[in-house]
C-alpha cells in the first residue's frame, strides 16, 4: 500500500510537468507572435520622438520664409524641418522623424513678423494644407 502512495505522487509530479511544459509552450508562442508587433511600436515612438525633437529644433533654425518649401537637416541626427510661408503672416513648419524609411511628419503653425514666432497650441498631426499636393515636402 506503501508503494502505490509513491507511484500516484510519482504520477501527480509528472502531471505537474507536463502541464507546467505545455503552458510554457503556449507562453512562448505568444510572445514570439508578439514580438514583430513590439518592434514596429518601439520604432513608431522613436520616430515621433524624432519628429518632436526636429520640431523643436526648426523653431530655432534662423528661416528666411518663401513661397516654396525650404529644408534643412540637422546632419548629427537626421532631423528635418521644411518651412513655407502662406496667406498674410503664417508659416507652415514641418518636421519630420523616420521610422522604417517612413518618414512621420509633424505640423506646426507661425508667425512671421521681424522674426518667426512658433504658437505653444499650434502644432498639429496631419497637413493643414487643403490640397494634398502642398503637403509634398521636398
Amino acid at each position: 500500500m506503501n508503494r502505490q502512495k509513491g507511484f500516484s505522487s510519482i504520477g501527480m509530479v509528472m502531471m505537474l510537468l507536463i502541464l507546467g511544459s505545455v503552458l510554457l509552450h503556449g507562453l512562448d508562442q505568444h510572445l514570439r507572435a508578439q514580438t514583430p508587433l513590439l518592434i514596429n511600436e518601439r520604432d513608431a515612438i522613436h520616430a515621433f520622438n524624432a519628429a518632436i525633437s526636429a520640431q523643436a529644433w526648426g523653431t530655432t533654425v534662423n528661416w528666411q520664409p518663401g513661397s516654396k518649401w525650404q529644408c534643412q537637416t540637422m546632419p548629427a541626427s537626421g532631423w528635418r524641418a521644411c518651412l513655407k510661408a502662406g496667406l498674410k503672416s503664417d508659416v507652415l513648419l514641418a518636421a519630420q522623424g523616420v521610422n522604417d524609411n517612413q518618414p512621420i511628419t509633424l505640423w506646426r503653425w507661425g508667425k512671421q513678423g521681424a522674426t518667426i514666432t512658433f504658437s505653444a497650441n499650434g502644432w498639429i498631426d496631419s497637413c493643414p494644407l487643403s490640397e494634398a499636393t502642398l503637403c509634398q515636402l521636398p
